[in-house]
């Protein structure tokens, strides 16, 4: 499975950027019944209290809010942060996956040290994620659910969950996601931006990054071209032009987006949604957003984003970034902090990150996804949480390494600070195998094994962009209206910005555009919007 490729799922459209994580579909579920999931109104369950877990010393200690500690090393010694969780009986789980299936578990090692491990049969439906929306709304009508469930954003997802998942509040609320320490450290920030439903609390976030997706550029050809580390708009489209040449292309962006997210960062647009006096402004109605939308047609229609930007998938493009048909990507910052990118170049060149040519980066809201639960006992739903806890080990446990890494001397060998995958870990992995990755998980860290400069680097970055963040207010509220036109309204806008982008129409049908997108839902969604943040997150 391609680390990068597991980004699509939050690349929906530039324009919105899966607002839905943010908005309703993506809310919790509540304690039965198909009522109102709105918070308005509702006593609300504490976000869980966050302890973090003291592991192994980072050599690089995060001291901005949002960011990661960096480590230049494999720890030499791990700590042990959970017992066996699991009662012996089958655990059922409805999960995406981004490759082939991998192999029975008769004969996966890692599989079956994963279920010794955890004290349960884990019996996956993995599912492709090309099928996976689709695939989770027939779950959905049906009644027969399993266990766990990983949720992404479909129409009407959390009425759905109101009626047949778990309620964990009195569980993780508060104090009481003291029972569970991994859960306690994962960052709050996740938990909001998957938010409540009902005034409660029914879900596990996936954490993720807060820095989100960046600018990756391949930094040899833009040092030969003379481009500034730091540039205004002025030298970056400059720098386009001066990449540009031959086979080489200054940008290359999903057909999706356009590059949107950047170049609405870089003019400091709202990320979806600016909140002013109470009221919600969607950037639609932005001079920034606008101002954003011209500077993007005119880098494309200089001839400096790559042909195939029109009908590239992510995979295309990252495709013609790695044969050097690409100079500039976006892309998760993960995926040089962890050291993606950086092996997949070799060396050809070097790939590198570059900040906006503004004052603006948006944010990312700390959340993949999160898994809910089928309603059982009370002793079966601790049991499954249980289980996520332990996923949820930090970097320097020995549960991390298992789900991560797998058994040392059949999937790794160790030494000189390093872990040093064997051939059966080319089959018998976390991404073949996800159990780690996508039922729970630990909050992310930097490390690039072998390349101590590379890790500071990343250090460095994440906290300039983090000081530059925009985050979007709507992250973790809840709007009927989003939920059920949601993906329409954005699909609509996304589709009138590309066509200003590519020349397919001209500036001066944006404000039609932005009307339209205004009075066939959106003014609705910022009302609702609204009324839920006057509740309080």
């Amino acid at each position: 499975m391609s680390a990068i490729d597991r980004r699509t799922l939050l690349r929906f459209a530039g324009i919105a950027s899966l607002a839905a994580w943010g908005v309703p579909s993506l809310t919790g579920c509540a304690s039965g019944g198909t009522g109102s999931v709105s918070n308005t109104g509702r006593d609300r369950t504490p976000w869980p209290v966050h302890r973090r877990l003291e592991g192994p010393a980072p050599d690089l200690k995060a001291g901005v809010d949002g960011a990661l500690d960096a480590f230049f090393r494999y720890p030499a010694t791990l700590s042990r942060s959970a017992d066996q969780p699991g009662d012996g009986s089958d655990v059922t789980a409805f999960i995406p996956t981004y490759g082939p299936p991998p192999a029975p578990v008769e004969s996966n090692r890692l599989w079956q040290a994963i279920n010794q491990a955890l004290g349960v049969n884990i019996k996956l439906n993995l599912v492709p994620i090309s099928e996976y929306k689709s695939k989770l709304t027939t779950l959905m009508a049906s009644n027969d659910l399993p266990d766990i469930i990983m949720i992404m954003p479909v129409p009407r997802v959390r009425e759905f969950i109101a009626a047949s998942c778990a309620d964990i509040s009195d569980y993780v609320g508060g104090n009481r996601v003291a029972d569970y320490p991994n859960l306690a450290n994962l960052p709050t920030v996740s938990w909001q931006s998957m938010g409540r439903i009902g005034g409660k609390i029914y879900g596990v976030p996936l954490s993720r990054a807060r820095a989100g997706n960046a600018l990756h550029i391949n930094r040899t050809a833009y040092d030969a071209a003379g481009a500034p580390l730091q540039w205004t708009a002025e030298q970056f489209f400059e720098s386009l032009k001066a990449v540009t040449g031959g086979r080489m292309y200054g940008f290359g962006a999903v057909s999706e987006d356009l590059g949107m997210p950047y170049h609405a960062a870089s003019h400091k647009a709202p990320q979806q949604w600016r909140l002013e006096g109470g009221a919600f402004v969607h950037m639609s109605a932005t001079e920034e957003y606008r101002a954003a939308i011209e500077f993007a047609a005119k880098c494309f229609q200089a001839g400096y984003y790559h042909p195939s930007s029109k009908t590239g998938t992510l995979a295309d493009i990252m495709n013609l970034y790695y044969s050097q048909n690409v100079g500039a990507v976006m892309g998760n910052f993960m995926n040089y902090a962890n050291g993606i990118y950086i092996d997949r170049v070799g060396d050809r060149f070097t790939t590198d990150l570059a900040l906006s040519y503004g004052d603006g980066h948006w944010l990312g809201t700390g959340l993949f996804g999160y898994t809910v639960f089928k309603k059982a006992s009370p002793e079966r739903v601790k049991m499954l949480l249980r289980i996520c806890d332990f996923l949820a080990a930090p970097f320097g446990t020995k549960e991390h390494e298992l789900v991560n890494h797998g058994v040392e001397g059949v999937h790794f060998t160790r030494g000189d600070g390093l872990l040093q995958p064997t051939e059966p870990a080319a089959a018998e992995n976390r991404n073949s195998l996800p159990i780690g990755r996508y039922i729970c998980c630990a909050p992310e860290y930097i490390f690039i094994p072998g390349k101590e400069q590379q890790v500071r680097h990343a250090f460095d970055i994440q906290n300039t962009l983090l000081s530059k963040g925009i985050a979007n207010p709507a992250d973790g509220l809840a709007s009927p209206t989003m939920d059920a036109d949601g993906e329409r309204l954005t699909r609509e806008l996304a589709d009138a910005v590309n066509a200003i982008i590519t020349g397919r129409a001209g500036m001066s049908t944006w404000d039609a555009a932005a009307r339209r997108w205004r009075d066939g839902g959106g003014a609705k969604i910022a009302d609702e919007l609204a009324a839920e943040h006057a509740a309080g997150r």
